[in-house]
């Protein structure tokens, strides 16, 4: 089982997630993907954990890169059409290609439930 993880959503991103998932990683028999920029991600493991990188934590933890983040106070409809690498677009993106079998985020809920609803997991069954 892979679970992709939106590192960069949620009101205490990426902190609360890093170390959400530093923590899960030792007790779940399943590959985590945080998706989110990784250098941002790589910096706070250092802080924390005094580690170069969070494969150095878990190793079944990996990081898929994005560039963007969808703000809490974007406007759901524009922050997905036009934030096309941000961490939850992209997740969502893994989703629909088979590369994870969950996408987890404390995201912008009206963006999540906007993407979730789009009309291209309708075309998959979904």
């Amino acid at each position: 089982m892979v679970i992709l993880v939106d590192a960069m959503g949620g009101d205490n991103a990426p902190d609360a997630v890093i170390k959400g998932a530093v923590k899960a990683a030792k007790e779940v028999k399943a590959e985590i993907c945080l998706v989110g920029n990784k250098e941002i991600i790589n910096n706070k493991v250092k802080e924390f954990y005094g580690k170069d990188t969070i494969q150095e934590m878990a190793s079944n933890i990996t990081i898929h890169n994005t560039t963007e983040t969808i703000e809490m106070e974007d406007i759901p409809t524009v922050a997905i059409k036009h934030k096309k690498d941000s961490s939850m677009v992209v997740g969502f993106n893994l989703l629909k290609e088979g590369k994870g079998d969950v996408f987890i985020s404390a995201g912008n809920s009206g963006a999540l439930l906007t993407r979730s609803n789009s009309s291209c997991w309708k075309n998959k069954g979904n």
